[in-house]
């Protein structure tokens, strides 16, 4: 099978031909159609995961993944050939991907029905990104009417972050380049704020001097971090995606802080599903790439994303 290949960190991943997956016992072999670029791919090929994660060489890369199951375990009691699944693939030893024609997955794991009513290219840019929107927004649960600040909404999880807000009522603050603006309005912002010309503290200070309901931060370091949950009302929430938040800090604050990590459990996957069914989440691509391009994605990906970079695997 093709597959797009990292044979050691910080070289150019290449398309090889491996030998096609057999599924074990509970597993499921799945033809990949589609998948996406995710910030966790760039951190392999620079090799960042190294400090945290083992790993072997080949890596297969690529996390998000919609297709047809193809082949099924002897043990296999949920799914069936022909089934159309996504998910995404985080296992404990870095080396299996999804950039390839195929992936074998644990029935109980990484995988779940794909949404009705969207394509694959959609549902295989979904699982990670959008599993880390859905935590974040179910971190600050938001209400109806709650003002919440989303920093770095232009990319995929802030995009899906800012549609998941919106449906539970929220009135979002995104943060956005000028290029980005009316996109986020389409999908819900009330107000942006242009982050390459201005103070983003200072503006939502200067709005909000009672400060806003909640935080939604996808893109800022620890070290800044600080600055933005002070523009939270005391009492108020904070979700980050970068593991920046001390929670026993904010909590001098009674702020309630969830660091997000995203899981892919059968019940999460079909929670998300069920947001793209319900018309809750839909997908902005700024370009879809074939699998022999996946080198450009992530050149395309690495400039800084507008929704997006898709990887078309089945033709």
């Amino acid at each position: 099978m093709r597959a797009v290949v990292l044979n050691d960190f910080e070289t150019e991943p290449i398309v090889a031909d491996l030998p096609t997956p057999e599924p074990g016992a509970n597993e499921l072999r799945v033809r990949v159609h589609a998948s996406s670029v995710n910030g966790f791919d760039l951190s392999v090929l620079n090799g960042g995961v190294k400090a945290w994660m083992p790993y072997e060489l080949p890596i297969t890369l690529g996390r998000d993944y919609a297709g047809v199951v193809d082949q099924v375990g002897e043990a296999v009691t949920r799914y069936s050939v022909g089934d159309e699944v996504f998910g995404f693939v985080l296992k404990e030893t870095l080396r299996d991907g999804t950039w390839a024609d195929f992936v074998v997955v644990p029935e109980d794991m990484h995988v779940g029905r794909k949404p009705k009513g969207i394509g694959f290219d959609q549902a295989g840019a979904l699982p990670l990104a959008g599993v880390a929107a859905m935590k974040a927004v179910e971190g600050i649960a938001p209400s109806e009417g709650d003002r919440v600040l989303i920093v770095g909404a232009s990319g995929g999880v802030g995009g899906f972050a800012l549609q998941l807000a919106v449906a539970h009522g929220a009135r979002v603050v995104a943060t956005a380049g000028p290029e980005d603006e009316e996109r986020l309005r389409e999908l819900g912002a009330a107000e942006t704020i242009d982050f390459t010309n201005e103070d983003v503290v200072a503006v939502v200070r200067e709005r909000y001097p009672d400060g806003v309901d909640a935080l939604i931060d996808l893109v800022t370091p620890a070290a800044r971090l600080g600055a933005l949950a002070d523009l939270v009302r005391s009492g108020g929430r904070v979700a980050t995606t970068t593991g920046a938040a001390d929670a026993d800090e904010l909590a001098q604050r009674e702020i309630e802080t969830t660091n997000v990590w995203a899981s892919a459990e059968p019940e999460t996957l079909e929670r998300l599903a069920r947001h793209a069914e319900n018309g809750g989440l839909r997908v902005t691509f700024e370009e879809i790439f074939p699998l022999e391009r996946a080198a450009v994605a992530i050149d395309a990906f690495t400039r800084g994303t507008h929704g997006k970079i898709g990887i078309a695997v089945a033709g």
